[in-house]
């Protein structure tokens, strides 16, 4: 897999025609690491903050499942009802 390297520019200073000295690449591993860090940062504070939001999609979809069971026995019994009614009107016609 190749990712592109995107929004990266060489430092200015180093030439890529020339070899590194020994405070380019202690530079230079300087940098790695700090962006590494950087990254690791970000990379956990994602985490949190996909972990929030699952919570906090979960709590809804939990609420949401609830109402809607909720408002379907409260249809179902007034079908119920409605059949039961419709019943005795047919026994109403009938006699």
């Amino acid at each position: 897999m190749n990712i592109p390297a995107q929004n990266c520019t060489p430092p200015e200073d180093i030439q890529p025609d020339t070899p590194p000295t020994p405070t380019d690449v202690t530079r230079l591993n300087t940098t790695i690491k700090g962006l590494q860090s950087e990254l690791s940062q970000d990379l956990s504070a994602l985490n949190d903050e996909i972990g929030g939001f699952r919570r906090h999609s979960d709590d809804h979809f939990t609420k949401f499942r609830s109402q809607i069971q909720d408002q379907h026995h409260t249809v179902y019994r007034r079908l119920t009802d409605l059949a039961l009614v419709v019943e005795r009107l047919a026994k109403k016609l009938d006699a």
